[in-house]
């Protein structure tokens, strides 16, 4: 782990003079304050400091000298502080430099793999770890659902990308413990605000592009150039893996300066990894793999068209690698679904459960339209859509639940700080523009309840927006539900 070092170092690493208090020592840098140790510098930023709530450093100021903050990194002079001050032009960036050199530029020390994208990027992410491991060393994963060592979870996630402290920190203690690869979810949030600025990925992944956190970004322009920045964030030595059946496809890899890989499931062209024969069933999928000119059968547990295209994408992470894909290929096989990623649940009437964390319209869509593929019989929806997020998705969401389902329920996600009644009000309004009346139930567990007691044997219950979630978010207080659990006590 990371050495002392001295305040003269830290403004070397950025580019700036040493000043009169360069001797003085350092033994770690934060942003949060409730994180700041005796000895540690504190850059002052203005981001997500605590989960979903943003905050200014300078007022956490006071508290991070008394627990012991030997300097200040600042945009602005602070006046009537009595620590030193090191002031830069952006502070992210200078936290980014910072976390990075003091943990040694882990980054450096493994292949890493950033993924982006609307959908997909947690399993993914787990997918990459896995097959990774088919080279002989150690890898592990971060994102959503925690850092994994080759499989088994060792931290709680609680960002899909977190701040760049605390990345710089895990990466650190993976390379430590012999971490050879690692793959990593990076989020537009992450990308906008610099989380991963400084770090050199080996890869860079686009699983697709669709609409979603309008909320925080703007416009869906503003929401795709943050994406962007992953792949324009590439060495020339870095590859490119790219969604070829994805609109965006030609706009993120032509911001790639080195390789380029493409892979399709729909034959699009230039496509250097496609599936051809793909078959998708209630209990798996299987397809045939062609890449560097060879084929391979691939045999897989997880179910759904959208999870082929994750799974070429993983495939094509290895090929850009240089990894023998035939292993690859075969570990496929052993891999185990995520929960809350199309988790299929048998129901003691003889009906099946699929859990999914489908919270945009494109996931909705996917979910709907690979459901519908594996049943013969009807399929029962229940889903919500989450506060204090973009109002705009809810009528589309509506519609396309409308429309996908055969019945559909409309009730609670997180609702976070809104009336639940309005949230639901929203998504009524695409409900209706599809010329559908759904169910209304605001108690999340009891519209599961309900909508599983009009399934018969041969149905689907398809639960929509949480997946592997263990709370809600209402009123700011968090409360414990699980959809999972919830359709485990169903009888």
């Amino acid at each position: 782990m990371p050495k002392q070092t001295r305040l003269q170092d830290v403004e070397q690493w950025l580019g700036l003079p040493s000043s009169q208090m360069g001797e003085v020592g350092v033994s770690g840098v934060a942003c949060r304050v409730q994180e700041v140790k005796a000895g540690d510098v504190f850059v002052l930023i203005d981001e997500y400091l605590t989960y979903n709530v943003w905050q200014n450093g300078r007022v956490h100021v006071a508290e991070a000298l008394e627990r012991g903050a030997v300097a200040l990194v600042v945009e602005e002079f602070l006046p009537n502080v009595a620590a030193p001050q090191i002031r830069v032009s952006n502070a992210r960036l200078a936290l980014a430099t910072i976390a990075r050199r003091f943990y040694r530029s882990p980054d450096t020390e493994l292949a890493l793999v950033g993924i982006t994208g609307t959908n997909g990027k947690t399993t993914t992410t787990q997918l990459c770890a896995h097959l990774l491991r088919t080279g002989g060393g150690q890898t592990a994963s971060m994102g959503t659902l925690g850092v994994f060592l080759n499989g088994e979870k060792l931290e709680a996630g609680e960002y899909t990308t977190d701040l760049i402290t605390v990345t710089c920190r895990r990466l650190r203690a993976l390379v430590d413990r012999g971490v050879t690869a690692a793959a990593m979810e990076v989020s537009s949030h992450a990308l906008a605000l610099d989380r991963v600025a400084e770090l050199r990925f080996r890869v860079a992944v686009l699983t697709n592009l669709t609409r979603d956190h309008l909320d925080f970004h703007g416009t869906a322009e503003a929401y795709g150039a943050a994406k962007r920045r992953l792949f324009e964030g590439l060495g020339p030595e870095g590859v490119g893996v790219i969604h070829a059946d994805d609109g965006a496809a030609d706009w993120f890899a032509s911001a790639c300066p080195g390789r380029v890989i493409r892979y399709s499931s729909r034959g699009a062209p230039g496509a250097e990894v496609r599936a051809k024969e793909v078959e998708c069933s209630p209990v798996g999928s299987r397809f045939r793999l062609e890449a560097g000119g060879r084929d391979y059968r691939v045999e897989s547990r997880l179910i759904g068209r959208f999870q082929v295209d994750n799974m070429l994408a993983a495939l094509a992470v290895l090929h850009g690698l240089g990894y023998d894909l035939k292993a690859a290929a075969e570990a496929m096989g052993e891999f185990r679904p995520v929960m809350g990623r199309m988790e299929k649940v048998a129901l003691p009437n003889g009906a099946t459960a699929i859990i999914d964390f489908a919270h945009n319209p494109d996931g909705l869509a996917n979910l709907l339209e690979n459901c519908r593929e594996l049943t013969t019989g009807r399929i029962y929806l229940v889903f919500g859509c989450g506060g204090d997020r973009d109002r705009g998705k809810r009528p589309i969401m509506g519609r396309i639940a409308a429309l996908g389902a055969d019945v559909c329920w409309v009730t609670s996600d997180n609702p976070r700080m809104e009336d639940p009644d309005r949230i639901i009000a929203d998504v009524l309004e695409g409900c209706r523009e599809a010329g559908v009346t759904p169910r209304v139930e605001a108690d999340r567990a009891g519209a599961i309840r309900s909508a599983y007691r009009e399934t018969r044997a041969g149905d689907l219950l398809v639960v929509a927006g949480k997946g592997h979630e263990a709370f809600q978010l209402v009123r700011g207080e968090t409360i414990p539900f699980s959809d999972t659990g919830v359709v485990g006590s169903l009888k």
